[in-house]
């Protein structure tokens, strides 16, 4: 029996992973949903009746040494991941925990430091790098040379103290997009009137080590809820229109072009059996393949390449307006 344990029972373990791995869980038969566990007792009991877990535990310690599962998810507060995967990794349990994997570039090398210290498998949830039509446009531009990419990821009204944790989503599928590093990055920050100093519109101009240019154009106070993106490579010119979160352009699509003729139009629909938003946007096709791996025993961690996402988006933490690799 394959055991799965969870921790952390809130927002987004209910939106994303929670169903992910009840879909995984009845996909794979010798799958067992052991254990979840989270602060608030009730959290966890819910969760558990929601998605078919068996237990429900409030210490993460005291259910991984109980349970001993697996494979260990961790959907935590950013400012209580790398502590808490740190503990989990040094027990010896495979990981996967989602994004952002820490907050600045130290903490992020302490997890790193810690992945390959254990020797197990180790993933960061970056979902939109498991989100169909991206991996769609990612298998069109695989024998191509990208030229430029646009990322317009807007958010109505959010005032968060820390955007930086959202942006990162944005930062990171371009640079998979391009398939290498950011070389530069320059930033222009667009204060809002009325509002508090945190609450900005945050610009990027990139260039990549391949040589490829993005824009990115990350608004917080926009007027809807939508991520669209536009690559042009030596042979074509793609635009995709991201689902997630029911917004209007669900299921999402991608459309190529070369000169004036389109070649493909893909459907997100035409690539899932629902749109249901774990699916959609990525989240069940990271945990899968991450379980996956686990069970195949892939002892890799993929913390690494999150790092340059993180050192970028805490930039904009610190309203920094250049970073240089």
């Amino acid at each position: 029996m394959f055991k799965i344990c969870s921790i952390g029972c809130g927002n987004m373990a209910r939106s994303g992973h929670g169903p992910a791995f009840k879909k995984y869980a009845e996909t794979y038969p010798d799958t067992q949903l052991a254990a979840c566990c989270d602060l608030k007792i009730e959290n966890a009991e819910s969760f558990k009746e929601q998605f078919g877990f068996k237990k429900s535990y409030t210490d993460y310690k005291l259910m991984l040494n109980e349970i001993k599962p697996d494979a260990v998810c961790l959907i935590s507060p950013v400012d209580k991941t790398v502590d808490i995967a740190t503990q989990i990794l040094e027990m010896g349990y495979p990981l996967i925990l989602e994004k952002p994997p820490g907050r600045n570039k130290k903490e992020v090398k302490k997890l790193i430091s810690a992945a390959k210290e254990s020797g197990v498998t180790v993933r960061v949830a970056f979902n939109r790098r498991y989100t169909p039509l991206l991996a769609a446009l990612k298998e069109f531009t695989k024998n191509e040379v990208v030229r430029n990419i646009t990322y317009q990821m807007y958010r109505k009204d959010r005032r968060d103290d820390d955007f930086s944790t959202t942006t990162i989503h944005a930062i990171d599928a371009v640079k998979f997009i391009a398939d290498c590093d950011y070389k530069t990055v320059d930033f222009t920050y667009q204060q809002i009137d009325g509002e508090n100093k945190n609450v900005a519109n945050i610009y990027l101009n990139g260039i990549f080590e391949s040589g490829a240019i993005a824009q990115l154009s990350l608004v917080a106070m926009g007027g809807t809820v939508a991520e669209r993106i536009s690559v042009n490579t030596d042979v074509a010119s793609y635009f995709v229109e991201l689902p997630f979160w029911s917004n209007p352009d669900s299921p999402g699509k991608l459309t190529r072009l070369v000169g004036n003729n389109v070649t493909d139009t893909i459907y997100g629909d035409s690539l899932i059996d629902s749109t249901e938003m774990f699916l959609e946007s990525g989240f069940y096709q990271e945990n899968r393949d991450f379980f996956e791996a686990v069970r195949s025993g892939d002892y890799t961690e993929d913390v690494s390449s999150g790092l340059q996402s993180v050192e970028i988006a805490d930039c904009i933490r610190k309203r920094k307006i250049k970073y240089k690799k």
